[in-house]
């Protein structure tokens, strides 16, 4: 606890940081995970760690996340079984606190940007150099953690509620959905749809992410059906517009 501590004050300093600095200091952090034995104390370092994101200024956000990536997707390969649940963790924990950043920062566009940025160049670049394991992993999470992150405060408790409360409920989460730059959020990924050389890939997007319920409900993905149909609409207006070209004697 002390040494977060002191590593939070470090970082809190409105001091450029160098990228080979954040980078030597993620590697740290990576092996203090790797010899971290028992669950508990996993977990904590785990959540601990996301949480450095919450607090780094925001000129120093993009180096920090892209200096974790890095040192995450270098050090893959070499993660054995044993270790691997709590190195998905720890990327689990990361991924919700460098969004839930750009939450507290109010959704700032250079921030959103500056994310979504790291996405593409390291974890979602495509590049044969990142192992499967993490867009894969991200892919599978993605969905859970935005959802998390969003209704995150707005307690709906089991059990009958009164209409009123209920109704207050749903105002908050579609308040919540409205204020997020969703579609923005997961353009990364349609974009990797679209460019992964790795079939199942680009599969796993389309199936456990792009058609995952949430999103659709959110109006962040089209479903299925509305892609059709603006499909089948484009078709027809080409055929129309055929029809209506004059095309000389016969």
């Amino acid at each position: 606890l002390a040494a977060i501590e002191s590593l939070k004050k470090f970082l809190q300093r409105p001091k450029k940081f160098p990228s080979l600095e954040a980078q030597k200091l993620w590697k740290g952090l990576f092996y203090s995970m790797w010899f971290s034995d028992k669950p508990r104390p996993q977990q904590r370092l785990a959540a601990d760690l996301g949480e450095l994101f919450l607090i780094i200024p925001n000129q120093n956000y993009k180096v920090f996340c892209a200096s974790f990536w890095f040192v995450i997707c270098k050090e893959w390969s070499s993660i054995d079984h044993h270790r691997l649940d709590k190195f998905l963790l720890l990327v689990r924990r990361v991924l919700f606190n460098q969004i839930k950043k750009l939450k507290q920062e109010e959704w700032n566009q250079d921030l959103v940007q500056q994310f979504l940025a790291t996405l593409r160049e390291i974890p979602l670049s495509g590049s044969q150099k990142i192992p499967n394991g993490i867009p894969f992993h991200l892919i599978d999470i993605y969905g859970d953690e935005l959802e998390r992150l969003l209704f995150e405060g707005i307690h709906e408790e089991e059990g009958d509620e009164e209409d009123e409360e209920l109704a207050k409920i749903q105002e908050e989460k579609k308040q919540a959905i409205e204020e997020a730059p969703l579609k923005e959020l997961l353009k990364p990924f349609e974009e990797l749809r679209k460019t992964a050389l790795f079939k199942p890939l680009r599969e796993k997007i389309r199936d456990d992410l792009l058609k995952d319920p949430r999103l659709i409900e959110w109006n962040a993905v089209e479903s299925s059906e509305t892609t059709e149909a603006k499909s089948e609409s484009k078709s027809e207006a080409k055929a129309d517009n055929s029809d209506d070209e004059w095309e000389g004697f016969d």
